[in-house]
């Protein structure tokens, strides 16, 4: 029989995922939120920006570039419009962070195109307010809480801005006086700092989520064992309730208990039970699935969430899992081992049709689990 060997507290330096994983769930549902917040201000800030055009148009219709100018922030307008109405009716896609993001960064450099066509090439490249907005434009990706989107937004501005740079050295003689008059001498320094601070303004933004799912994970997950906490079991059950609804799939919910706990304390010590905990933690993540979501509840007690599975299947699971522990040494240290069994109550969306709220889940699962422990312990029980 192989031995579960004792290692540090999960939460250890604990780091969020890679910087091109998909955001936790739960960041992901406070992205949505957060592209519905920028959606609002893109439209507030879109009326407030047709303001100019529309005075300009009105007193000097005559000239291209307010033309131009019009045009560009009426068609952004509207499409700002469409992207609020969409989030409003919740059609919420994952896609929609990186459409919308590249959307604004792409509109910022359509505005400096329409400056180069009409006006002239400085008027584009020297832009102080328009060039500004791609800052403003980054920095929001951040809302969206998946360092994805920065990234994306940030390498799209970098690549529109320093490609219109490069359009307009090999097309214009960037250095002819007669531009200067309008916008300012061509100064490769200046140009070469401005896309150096967007790569500030896209790291800044990637820390500002990084920092997010950090905190995130600290604050759902359980400081000893580094299994998802209760507050973060109680908000994934929810959500795992909706989805099981939606698709038609089943869902089942195991509480399993460590029997005899309170003794293992009094005669090993709390120190070998924390040992204890956190090894019997280690087995029940190696042993669920990546979809499965493991917590402890409490104590001695922990919860499984097993989306797609039936109550049968799972109760099988469950009895198959309880077997292996009971027959796996937990190495404590200084040589001492220690064997250990649990009881288990599990309940299913479908088998148990009383059970499709939270609290109704939670309920049958622990009404199943106390029966468990009154028949004697060491078993694992799913109907009753």
């Amino acid at each position: 029989m192989r031995e579960l060997s004792f290692h540090h507290s999960y939460t250890d330096g604990a780091a969020p995922p890679p910087v091109w994983a998909p955001p936790d769930p739960a960041l992901s549902a406070a992205g949505v939120e957060g592209e519905l917040v920028v959606a609002r201000v893109r439209v507030v800030a879109m009326g407030l920006l047709m303001l100019s055009p529309t005075w300009n148009i009105i007193h000097h219709r005559d000239e291209r570039i307010h033309v131009t100018g019009f045009t560009v922030t009426a068609a952004a307008t509207v499409a700002a419009l469409a992207i609020w109405l969409l989030l409003r009716r919740g059609r919420w896609r994952p896609w929609i962070g990186f459409a919308s993001s590249a959307f604004d960064v792409s509109m910022i450099t359509t505005a400096l195109v329409s400056f180069l066509v009409v006006a002239n090439p400085l008027v584009a490249l020297n832009s102080k307010v328009t060039f500004e907005m791609y800052f403003l434009a980054i920095v929001a990706t951040s809302l969206r809480y998946d360092a994805r989107v920065c990234i994306a937004a940030g390498t799209l501005a970098l690549t529109q801005y320093g490609g219109l740079w490069i359009w307009a050295a090999l097309r214009y003689n960037l250095y002819d006086p007669a531009y200067d008059t309008i916008s300012g001498p061509y100064d490769p320094v200046d140009l070469s700092t401005r896309l150096i601070l967007i790569a500030i303004a896209t790291i800044l933004a990637v820390t500002i989520v990084r920092r997010a799912q950090r905190l995130l994970y600290l604050a759902s997950r359980d400081r000893l064992t580094g299994l998802f906490n209760r507050g973060h079991l109680d908000r994934a059950l929810g959500v795992a309730l909706e989805n099981a609804a939606r698709s038609g799939q089943p869902l089942s919910l195991a509480i399993l208990d460590i029997d005899h706990f309170k003794q293992i304390n009094d005669v090993h010590g709390h120190a070998h039970g924390d040992r204890a905990l956190i090894q019997v933690a280690q087995f029940l993540v190696r042993a669920m699935r990546r979809t499965d979501i493991v917590a402890r509840y409490g104590g001695e007690e922990f919860v499984i969430l097993m989306p797609g599975t039936p109550r049968q299947a799972a109760l099988l699971r469950m009895e198959a899992l309880r077997q292996e522990i009971a027959a796996t040494p937990l190495e404590l240290g200084d040589g001492h081992t220690l064997t250990v069994n649990f009881s288990a109550g599990i309940a299913g969306t479908h088998a148990d049709p009383a059970a499709e709220s939270p609290k109704a889940l939670m309920t049958t699962a622990d009404a199943r689990l106390l029966a468990a422990k009154r028949a004697g312990r060491g078993r694992c029980v799913g109907e009753g």
